[in-house]
């Protein structure tokens, strides 16, 4: 009878204590050490703790599971082989014998039954401790048995993988399956604001799909939020169905939740909140679309991007403002991976980062006529795997399939040789096999990198092939519209196969490997203003050819509407939502064997920046392009006001500076100022430079002057920021009826403390008739507070403060820096070089301008009404605005 075996491997997890907390649930997942495999814990532990130590770990279900398998399995054939970690092996290993509807069942089944522990920590403070009483100890215990979690209360410092420290600081535990644990950690955050640190607690109920659009990139605009009205913002998790959880929730019906102690606080931030929602849900704005697309996977590469890369599809998600769907773990006939987004740009350009993902695994093929099927050869497959941390090894009577991660592949394949070397069992297997069988081994590479990799006339290829002889074969195979396969194939045939020849074999692969890897694309992608491209490429690209030349690499520059990859034609224009962000336009690339040369190259780039800051630009047909300099005043009230009047999109910036060729240097976010307002520098060619900040000029909104005798010490106390009743009676009413804002400066004289000194409130708002207002009530508020008012009026406010147009000392051709060191660039980079945190950091493979990823255009995204997978999403469940709700947990 034939041998049909699926071996796989999963990651053991486990949580260990010995104490008596103060408060422990009593959910039941805590297992006494007698329960467990005693070779699983160091013996030190045992031997200190062996009366009361108890366990969390992923074995228990994994067991009953096999079980159950093992009991329902029809015939003797079909079996599983639950082999468990041990001291100094952490993995779990799962061999599957049977027919092939039994091993996918099975597969199927096991993997449903895996999850990973482990648990956060929630620290608490004196006042909060103080306030601990019986309810609120019986609400988290209500969290852990809804959640299945376990939740304890105590003054230790551990990571649960030993024993336990005490510690000064009291900390909630929050301990279970990981799924769990991050709806669980959510609830008792807002809970403990709610009873231990008497806040105030609200929420907005959206699907969950529309969180990565609302947030933007890295989720930075609710940062950006929670910063400015000084609240608490609870986010759910993105990835909640990649486990098999019974306690998760619609994601239909996901909730924010929003906690502070102040209720003004609480309601603009929740119109801020509601306001974006407004910007990208297609049922609220007709005007807003989202777009789809679909990226298959093999299966086995799907379950090990959801075991082993959940933060890597996390930060694909957070990078692009795209929401990634990714099947649960093991789910059946699912091998689709859903892209949704607000623009067709950014949808393409996760799915080629997430399809990208499938280039960090190989696969190993060896196929023969007819292979062993005994029992000790099953094991020596268990042998040979078990040790791998993210292999797959798939066996049947025509041949062996493994799939890992390349390293696990290449060190399965030094084990192979080992093998050969150490004894005839693998040389007595090939023998069986009729001594004809053929390695193949398979890498996958964007479809963009291919004319990149193989070279004019596949000359790489030829030159790899000639290291080798020509005894391997290697040829490209069509996997999907984003990917295509390497395939290294090594052919054994004839007969009295010894075992010296198998073991050249062998030797032949992974040379052919390495020599792959060394041609495999490098690259790095990061921002340089367009209005400095043409100085810095040069006349007829001498400077940039120059560079390239000298270093052995591709650098391509992209204006706005081209990417440094192929993108669809209709080309939907990206929103900056809440806060300005810069785009990569500016592409290095080489092959991995010349990586280094990658930080040389972008190290030239930067001075050639620094240069064309100061003027120093190259001679185009004699003529020196010069760059003049406008310094715009940008005060905070009118960034906040230019934000909402664009509709918290502020991509108006990009499109200023594509109009008038010039370069903003426009704040990201109000992280950047450093006081009341801000110095924006703009730069350009010829009057461009005066245009456009005359045009930014004619953005801002109005402003009313209050001038307030010199008071420092009073003033700072009362009208402050952070001032809680002027925030309350000022601020927030200002902002949210009025659609005013307001700052604060001090004039000071030409002496310190000299009379001439007075305080200034400038208030600002597109409205005349509620500035109006807003003059009255500070007006109001201020003689209420007994301050002096010298005087108030219309303010006749000029931004532009410096217009520079400055030509170039020097006519001669620019040329690149010679002998540039790398290590030196932090300090000998521009001061204000637009380039400074724009980059990314150096990765391969990825993207490239050389090919596209297919011949077909976008045809899968499509304008879809729905927002989570072609479903029907409810109307989101807002709270009535004026009003404060309490959480609701089922308490």
């Amino acid at each position: 009878m034939d041998l049909n075996v699926v071996i796989l491997t999963l990651q053991y997890s486990y949580l260990i204590s010995s104490l008596v907390a103060l408060h422990n649930s009593q959910t039941g997942l805590w297992q006494n050490h007698n329960e467990c495999s005693q070779t699983l814990l160091p013996y030190s532990i045992l031997s200190k703790h062996r009366l009361d130590i108890h366990i969390i770990d992923n074995m228990v279900k994994l067991r009953e599971t096999t079980m159950m398998l093992n009991h329902n399995g029809i015939g003797a054939e079909n079996h599983i082989k639950l082999i468990e970690p041990q001291l100094n092996n952490q993995l779990i290993t799962v061999s599957i014998n049977g027919n092939e509807t039994f091993i996918n069942n099975s597969r199927t089944e096991i993997l449903k039954a895996y999850h990973q522990v482990n648990f956060r920590q929630i620290s608490l403070t004196a006042s909060m401790v103080e306030r601990t009483d019986p309810i609120f100890l019986q609400k988290l215990d209500i969290i852990a048995k809804r959640r299945n979690v376990e939740i304890l209360i105590d003054n230790i410092d551990t990571d649960f993988n030993g024993p336990a420290q005490r510690s000064p600081i009291t900390s909630i535990f929050v301990l279970g399956a990981t799924d769990d644990l991050n709806l669980a950690e959510t609830e008792v955050r807002v809970l403990v604001d709610l009873m231990l640190d008497e806040c105030f607690v609200d929420r907005i109920t959206l699907p969950l799909s529309l969180i990565p659009s609302l947030g933007g990139s890295k989720l930075a605009n609710f940062s950006e939020i929670a910063n400015q009205l000084n609240i608490n913002i609870y986010l759910p998790y993105l990835m909640p169905h990649v486990s098999h959880s019974a306690t998760l929730d619609d994601n239909d019906n996901m909730s924010i939740w929003l906690t502070s102690k102040s209720i003004p606080e609480i309601l603009f931030s929740k119109n801020i909140i509601t306001s974006l929602i407004a910007a990208v849900d297609p049922r609220a704005n007709a005007e807003t679309k989202l777009f789809t697309q679909e990226i298959e996977l093999s299966k086995e590469k799907l379950d090990l991007i959801s075991l082993y890369h959940q933060n890597d599809v996390l930060s694909i998600m957070l990078k692009y403002g795209t929401f990634i769907q990714i099947p649960s773990l093991g789910e059946a006939r699912n091998n689709k991976i859903i892209v949704q987004g607000q623009s067709k740009e950014a949808v393409w350009e996760t799915a080629m980062e997430v399809s990208g993902l499938g280039t960090r695994f190989y696969s190993l093929d060896i196929k023969f006529l007819k292979g062993p099927t005994s029992a000790d050869f099953e094991y020596y497959l268990i042998n040979l795997i078990n040790l791998k941390k993210t292999c797959v090894l798939t066996y049947n009577g025509n041949g062996m399939n493994i799939v890992g991660s390349k390293n696990d592949i290449k060190i399965l394949l030094d084990h192979l040789v080992s093998d050969l070397q150490s004894s005839m069992y693998f040389t007595d297997f090939m023998n069986e096999c009729n001594t004809k069988f053929q390695m193949v081994l398979g890498m996958e590479l964007g479809n963009h990198h291919k004319e990149f990799f193989s070279g004019k006339k596949n000359g790489k290829i030829i030159k790899i092939l000639n290291q080798l002889n020509h005894i391997p074969t290697i040829k490209f195979k069509y996997l999907n519209n984003y990917n295509f396969l390497i395939n290294t194939s090594i052919k054994v045939g004839g007969t009295g196969v010894k075992n010296k020849h198998i073991l050249s074999i062998f030797d032949l692969l992974v040379k052919s490997v390495n020599l792959v890897e060394l041609e495999l694309p490098a690259e790095m992608q990061f921002n340089i203003p367009e209005v400095f491209h043409k100085s810095i490429i040069g006349n007829g690209g001498q400077i940039i050819q120059s560079i390239m030349k000298k270093y052995n690499v591709f650098i391509k520059f992209s204006s706005s509407s081209h990417s440094t990859k192929k993108k669809p034609d209709d080309v939907e224009k990206e929103r900056m939502l809440y806060m300005f962000k810069r785009n990569n336009n500016v592409l290095i690339k080489c092959p991995m064997k010349n990586l280094k040369s990658i930080l040389f190259v972008k190290y030239e780039l930067d001075q050639l920046v620094s240069q064309c800051c100061q003027n120093k630009c190259p001679s185009l047909n004699g003529i020196a392009a010069t760059y003049n300099t406008a310094d715009f005043k940008l005060l905070k009230s009118h960034y906040l006001l230019l934000n909402k009047k664009n509709n918290f999109d502020l991509s108006f910036v990009s499109d200023l500076e594509a109009e008038y060729n010039t370069y903003i240097d426009f704040p990201m976010s109000l992280q950047d100022f450093q006081s009341s307002s801000r110095n924006v520098t703009i730069k350009g060619n010829d009057y461009k430079t005066k245009q456009c900040a005359q045009k930014l000029a004619e953005m801002i909104p109005k402003s009313y002057e209050f001038q307030l005798t010199y008071c420092p010490g009073k003033f700072d106390e009362l009208i402050n920021e952070h001032n809680p009743t002027f925030r309350e009676k000022v601020v927030i009413p200002f902002r949210l009826l009025l659609n005013t804002e307001i700052v604060t400066n001090l004039v000071a004289g030409l002496v310190v403390l000299q009379a001439s000194s007075y305080h200034q409130i400038i208030l600002s708002s597109y409205d005349d008739g509620n500035l109006r207002k807003a003059v009255s009530e500070l007006t109001s508020y201020l003689r209420e507070k007994r301050f002096l008012i010298l005087d108030k009026k219309d303010m006749d406010f000029e931004p532009i403060t410096i217009q520079n147009e400055v030509y170039s000392p020097s006519k001669v051709p620019l040329s690149p820096v010679r002998n540039a060191s790398p290590t030196k660039f932090n300090n000998r980079s521009p001061t204000r070089s637009p380039t400074r945190s724009t980059q990314s950091p150096t990765r391969s493979p990825a993207k490239s301008p050389t090919k596209s990823p297919s011949k077909q255009p976008l045809q899968t995204i499509t304008n879809n009404s729905g927002v989570n997978n072609k479903k029907n999403v409810p109307l989101i469940g807002l709270t009535p605005f004026p009003a404060l709700t309490i959480p609701n947990f089922g308490w």
